[in-house]
């Protein structure tokens, strides 16, 4: 049986998210200020170990199978797989609709004594549907509740950097989504190379693929000014017609390159970075409808997307770092 008092109520909730939405603006709107057209200042070097992991918001401490965010809803330990010590895992004691914190007693030959009322068992899963029901950022305000609760002293007042240390932890315990590309290399136009024509070749690829991704660069980061916008509440009509415009040129610019006469191998290092370009690119141009049709409310969908935003782009400026080395371009 869930502990209700690990419920919130329909206020609190809708006052944490608020909270939570005020905090990832903030650092959305820091972001997009830093631009990501400063990742060009210094000809297009990017560290590759700067791509931050996001956790997955499923964490379970004690490996039971039962995520730490249903152990506080069910009162159960996030750090004991059997939280009576009944030689039963938590888990395995919910599926059979017994109480994970009342520990069995019956002979191995008798049913079980501590089993859940079923009218209790269906309250439970429908709490358990209204959770998955949630939004992100209400899943993320919940889930920061409940972590509240498991970390809160009784007959003590909980410390500021104890609660800045819990925010932060649901902040990167956020679950993000997958974005991927369809741009294989079959869908390439990869020419024979031959000795004889191959400078030439090289040449007129070398203009179209420093054209094309010159291109990028002139309207790189404007998609997330234009987030901003949709975040300030502007006109919502005006904003995604302006992302329109953005994703068409980013669309564009992939086709062009996807038509390039690139001479070399399917396998070669040259047709792998070039495939990588127009597969971040499409990442991108996913990633920025996701956003616009993403309800403003949904603060926390928003901000995880621009993580994947912000890896994404990371890609592509490496990519683009070592084709602009192969090539002996200087930017």
């Amino acid at each position: 049986m869930i502990n209700r008092e690990y419920l919130p109520s329909k206020n609190f909730l809708i006052s944490l998210s608020v909270a939570l939405a005020i905090v990832l603006i903030a650092i959305i709107f820091s972001y997009s200020k830093s631009g990501v057209t400063n990742y060009f200042n210094n000809n297009l070097k990017t560290d590759t170990n700067d791509i931050s992991a996001i956790a997955n918001i499923n964490i379970d401490s004690d490996n039971d199978g039962l995520a730490d965010w249903k152990e506080n809803l069910y009162g159960t330990s996030a750090q004991r797989a059997d939280s009576d010590e009944d030689g039963t895992s938590d888990t395995d004691e919910i599926s059979q609709n017994r109480d994970p914190l009342k520990a069995n007693t019956a002979p191995s030959s008798q049913a079980p004594n501590d089993k859940i009322d079923p009218a209790l068992v269906e309250e439970t899963q429908r709490t358990i549907e209204q959770y998955e029901n949630l939004t992100a950022t209400e899943k993320m305000s919940r889930n920061l509740m409940a972590d509240i609760f498991a970390n809160q002293q009784i007959g003590s007042e909980m410390d500021q950097e104890t609660i800045d240390s819990i925010v932060q932890k649901s902040i990167n315990n956020m679950s993000v989504k997958e974005f991927t590309s369809i741009t294989k290399v079959s869908d390439l136009n990869l020419i024979e190379i031959n000795m004889e024509t191959f400078g030439n070749d090289l040449a007129v690829y070398l203009k179209k693929y420093y054209d094309e991704t010159g291109l990028y660069k002139t309207i790189a980061g404007k998609d997330l000014e234009i987030i901003n916008s949709y975040i300030s509440d502007s006109d919502e009509t005006e904003v995604k017609k302006n992302m329109a415009q953005i994703t068409s040129k980013y669309q564009n610019i992939i086709n062009n390159l996807i038509k390039a006469p690139l001479p070399s191998l399917p396998d070669s290092s040259g047709t792998i970075t070039h495939l990588a370009i127009i597969n971040s690119l499409e990442k991108l141009i996913k990633i920025d409808n996701d956003i616009i049709n993403t309800s403003i409310s949904d603060i926390a969908t928003i901000f995880s997307d621009i993580s994947v935003y912000n890896s994404t782009t990371k890609e592509l400026l490496l990519a683009l770092q070592v084709m602009d080395s192969m090539l002996k371009i200087n930017r």
